[in-house]
């Protein structure tokens, strides 16, 4: 999981706009990186910032909560190794509330892919707000976290120049550091796409219903001024049978940069136990098909809408087996979840324990809408495949508005 957290200190093209206010898609390309022991999924688009546009790539993360940009200013050889956004004429620098200042006050983001291992790091940079744009005619005023130093581990690693987080304000630095809401010309609602083959896509302003293969369920997020895109759990089964730690409810977390299906470790071995994976082995490999893999569903009941995931949507290739991608996520990790510092205070916050992490497996099957107004909620969809012909003319296709809702 990678959160960015606040903490207060002393060769894609951009697609043009038919007209200049409404929905826009924008193209994405699955990277994977390697960090330490793991390799870790980026869904990577393009931004123009500044006055004097300068193009930029970016991961697009749903459990971060700003935008953070390697720049000129930071000579780390992690900001080195990435292109770097330079101040232009019309920036403005920022104090922690939004307003303009002579100097910037400085903020440090901690990035924590807990999920996944140890990997995590720490940037430090100034808050300045600069022109971004989605597309030629869409632009907005938006603050950000510009680097002027970074850690090696991870951000090395990361094919990146920068990173945009999409939760609700309560993950950002304050409401003006929130992407989101820094587009008032736009309805606060982005979708994605992630496919498991062929290029993703992230929409802006509304969604493409020609993306959705199902009628869209829409769920409200609990405790949105947590920042998280989280959802009520009302039961989790492994087949037909029901797993007890969710007896009551649970919550679960919309992650993109996730991998995996985060679980309590507590429940971990008994998942693992009863998702037992079985595929066949290629015709020309003695690598077995997790594409065709066998096993039982995995479904979480949501409010008012089932999501199932079956074998060859949760599993994964690791060495010669087909594994069900489950990670664990001890107590202590969901108790420190979003803890931020501000001047010398500690802010804890945490999660609820009984919570869950789900990502790129779900994402994948599911075309998602994030919906921040008026009342936030995620929209749910199975998503429709991309044939062949269909992933050869995305190019093409990628430069269309989307529909409104």
């Amino acid at each position: 999981m990678a959160l960015v957290l606040a903490l207060a200190l002393p060769a894609l093209a951009l697609p043009a706009l038919a007209s200049a206010v409404g929905p826009i898609s924008i193209p994405l390309e699955r990277k994977v990186a390697p960090l330490g022991d793991i390799s870790k999924t980026y869904y990577v688009g393009h931004l123009l910032v500044g006055s004097a546009p300068q193009r930029l790539q970016v991961g697009f993360e749903t459990a971060s909560g700003s935008l953070v940009l390697d720049s000129t200013r930071c000579n780390s050889p992690a900001c080195l190794h990435h292109r770097r956004y330079a101040e232009s004429a019309g920036a403005q620098h920022l104090n922690r509330a939004g307003g303009v200042v002579r100097t910037s006050e400085q903020a440090a983001l901690s990035v924590d892919y807990n999920e996944d291992g140890p990997a995590s790091g720490v940037v430090v940079g100034d808050m300045m707000r600069d022109t971004v744009c989605l597309a030629e005619g869409l632009c907005a005023e938006v603050g950000f976290l510009a680097a002027k130093n970074m850690t090696d581990d991870p951000f090395l690693a990361l094919p990146v120049d920068g990173l945009v987080g999409l939760s609700l304000e309560g993950l950002s630095i304050s409401r003006t550091f929130n992407f989101l809401s820094c587009w008032t010309h736009l309805p606060q609602r982005f979708a994605l796409f992630l496919p498991a083959q062929g290029p993703g896509e992230i929409t802006f302003g509304g969604y493409k219903s020609s993306r959705a293969l199902s009628k869209i369920s829409y769920v409200p997020v609990e405790d949105p001024q947590q920042g998280f895109w989280q959802v009520r759990v009302k039961a989790v089964y492994v087949g037909n049978d029901s797993l007890d730690f969710c007896n009551g409810g649970c919550r679960a977390i919309l992650d993109s940069s996730s991998s995996h299906i985060t679980v309590p470790t507590e429940v971990l071995p008994l998942m693992q136990q009863k998702l037992t994976v079985k595929a066949a082995k290629g015709w020309l490999s003695e690598q077995p098909l997790c594409e065709r893999a066998q096993g039982p569903s995995l479904t979480f009941e949501l409010e008012g809408v089932n999501v199932t995931l079956d074998a060859k949507d949760y599993s994964a290739l690791e060495g010669h087996r087909c594994v069900p991608q489950l990670h664990p996520w001890d107590v202590e990790e969901r108790q420190s979840t979003a803890t931020r510092r501000e001047g010398e205070r500690v802010v804890t916050a945490g999660v609820h324990l009984k919570s869950l992490i789900l990502g790129e497996p779900l994402l994948r099957k599911y075309y998602t809408i994030f919906d921040a107004q008026p009342q936030p909620r995620v929209g749910f969809a199975e998503a429709r495949e991309l044939s062949d012909e269909i992933i050869l003319m995305q190019s093409s296709l990628s430069h269309k508005t989307a529909e409104e809702l």
